[in-house]
């Protein structure tokens, strides 16, 4: 249960900060990598389920 736990947090923690970092980048950055802004939180949804 608490191995549970501590691998939930770290997903939650790894999707908090990869949408802090790619809210930071510019429009035409996200634009070359092909991300829009509304893909965002889908991006950094999947980058947390991959860790």
């Amino acid at each position: 249960m608490l191995y549970e736990l501590r691998r939930r947090f770290a997903r939650w923690l790894a999707y908090r900060q990869t949408l802090a970092s790619l809210r930071r980048v510019p429009d035409s950055t996200l634009a070359d990598a092909g991300i829009s802004r509304e893909e965002i939180r889908k991006c950094a949804r999947y980058a947390s389920l991959r860790r």
